[in-house]
């Protein structure tokens, strides 16, 4: 089921706006939210003191495995849900007290379709522009222009149902850009596509920035995407375990990481932790260290000889980030919101 229904992006009331302290679209402070349970669950908090800010302008990914609380900031951003505590502003707006206001300052490109398959490409962008009251000489020049240049100016009269998964995903992100907002949000936008489709996406996404400012926040189930962002925002269990640079999150665990597989893991770790001077992890048994410095793998083999089985060597990725943060991976099965 999508986060939001498209029915809810219209406009209405005017309302006075907060200013931030910063340039930043986004201010979140203090978020916390907790599903109240049923007679056969506990209560689940999704949210716990969630504190962050995003500039205008920045790529920012919100990464994290089921339960993370991704899907909840979302709907928080989104207006569809009100949390128990914290303020969030969007471009100086509250989002509970002016939600109307704020709808119109985002765009959203959902997880699961919302276009119509038995509507051409452009009955769906009318029907959108509707929602979102844009008179109809502007509409329509507006789905022309971004029908061009998202390549899809051939497909105008294609019914949606015909379109490759591709495709179909730029007509979300053409829908989702009529009201020219100045945040996008994008949750899990390439779910289902190939490498190729999942490319020429980014690809477009990269072009419009460059075109016209604009902030986009998403969730991907891909590290690789996520690295690509200005910055990541990793959840876990409802907290902000990190929010930073990729490079810098990357940075700051070390300068490599060591996976050793071996019999007796837990074993194998601790004696090569002591060997080494490093505190191990043991993560899917193996062994796992994060170098700080020079290390002879030539005198730990020969130290180790016939205990270990394999050994690699590879410069820190987000997933070792997100191991160091809380002795688990971050598989791409468990990523998604």
């Amino acid at each position: 089921m999508p986060l939001l229904g498209t029915e809810l992006y219209h406009s209405s009331c005017l309302s006075e706006e907060v200013p931030l302290s910063s340039s930043a679209i986004i201010k979140i402070v203090g978020l916390t939210h907790t599903y109240p349970g049923t007679r056969t669950t506990v209560p689940e908090q999704a949210l716990i003191e969630v504190s962050l800010e995003v500039q205008a302008g920045e790529k920012v990914a919100l990464l994290g495995p089921n339960g993370s609380g991704k899907s909840t900031l979302l709907r928080i951003l989104m207006t569809a849900l009100k949390p128990d505590q914290g303020t969030v502003f969007i471009g100086g707006m509250d989002v509970y007290r002016q939600a109307d206001q704020v709808r119109r300052q985002i765009g959203v490109v959902f997880q699961k379709p919302a276009l119509d398959i038995k509507m051409t490409v452009w009955e769906n962008l009318r029907a959108a522009g509707m929602l979102y009251r844009i008179p109809g000489t502007l509409l329509a020049e507006r789905a022309r222009v971004l029908l061009d240049r998202l390549g899809l100016a051939d497909r105008r009269n294609t019914l949606v149902g015909a379109l490759s998964g591709g495709l179909a995903r730029r007509v979300e992100l053409a829908r989702a850009l009529l009201s020219q907002p100045p945040l996008l949000i994008l949750d899990e936008p390439t779910t289902g596509l190939d490498p190729v489709a999942r490319r020429e996406f980014w690809h477009q996404v990269e072009l419009l920035r460059r075109e016209a400012p604009m902030t986009v926040v998403l969730t991907t189930h891909l590290l690789e995407e996520a690295e690509d962002c200005d910055r990541v925002a990793i959840l876990h269990r409802g907290r902000l375990l990190a929010y930073d640079l990729p490079g810098h999150l990357q940075q700051s665990i070390g300068t490599d990481v060591l996976q050793i597989r071996g019999e007796d893991p837990q074993t194998l770790g601790r004696e090569i932790g002591s060997f080494l001077g490093l505190e191990p992890r043991l993560v899917d048994q193996s062994v796992r260290l994060t170098l700080t410095g020079p290390t002879s793998l030539d005198a730990l083999m020969e130290r180790f000889a016939g205990r270990i089985k394999s050994l690699s060597l590879a410069h820190p990725s987000l997933d070792d980030v997100f191991v160091q943060l809380t002795g688990e991976h971050l598989r791409a099965e468990e990523v998604k919101a």
